[in-house]
């Protein structure tokens, strides 16, 4: 819903919130998927200090060949996601 105001809801929402993408999060779909391309990591560094002052934690995982799918490997993420959840959630 593009007519959705997310950031109404932020004040309500205390738990801890981490974003991540790797540098090269950029996924280019074909003529079957409408040509669409979905620029994670650049939404993430394009809104990154207000996501800051709503709270989130925002890792970009650096590496020109981090695309989505290599950002995603357990040896990749985990860590990024292992030490934030030590420090945010116990």
């Amino acid at each position: 819903m593009s007519d959705f105001d997310d950031t109404s809801v932020h004040g309500d929402l205390s738990l801890p919130k981490l974003a991540f993408a790797g540098e090269a999060d950029r996924i280019v779909y074909g003529e079957n998927f409408g040509r669409v391309t979905v620029d994670i990591a650049g939404a993430l560094r394009k809104n990154e200090p207000t996501l800051r002052q709503f709270g989130w934690d925002v890792v970009i995982i650096p590496g020109n060949v981090m695309d989505h799918t290599k950002a995603m490997q357990p040896e990749t993420v985990l860590p990024v996601i292992k030490p934030w959840l030590a420090a945010n959630l116990l």
